[in-house]
């Protein structure tokens, strides 16, 4: 099978997921792997090497999301407006 049929196989296989959850069907060190390798294999604008990533796993992911909403919160200071914000932030945190 020649690469664009290969590409083309993977692209009629792609999703999205919508639910998200804090349960990894992978082990973290094969989450590490799989984007230190995405890193390094994707291309950069000008070949400038700029792509940083940080991933943050269990309670470094929790305390992100914890982070987050408590500085959305003194931005949306009405309680009734905030529900919406945090509705989102509690499916990132999820």
């Amino acid at each position: 099978m020649s690469d664009l049929n290969t590409l083309q196989k993977l692209a009629e296989k792609r999703r999205s997921i919508y639910a998200l959850s804090d349960e990894l069907p992978v082990a973290n060190d094969e989450v590490i792997k799989l984007v230190e390798h995405a890193i390094m294999h994707t291309p950069s604008s000008f070949n400038s090497q700029s792509t940083r990533v940080v991933v943050l796993l269990g309670d470094e992911h929790q305390k992100l999301w914890d982070i987050t909403e408590n500085a959305l919160h003194k931005i949306v200071d009405d309680e009734e407006n905030f529900k919406s914000t945090k509705k989102k932030i509690d499916g990132f945190k999820a």
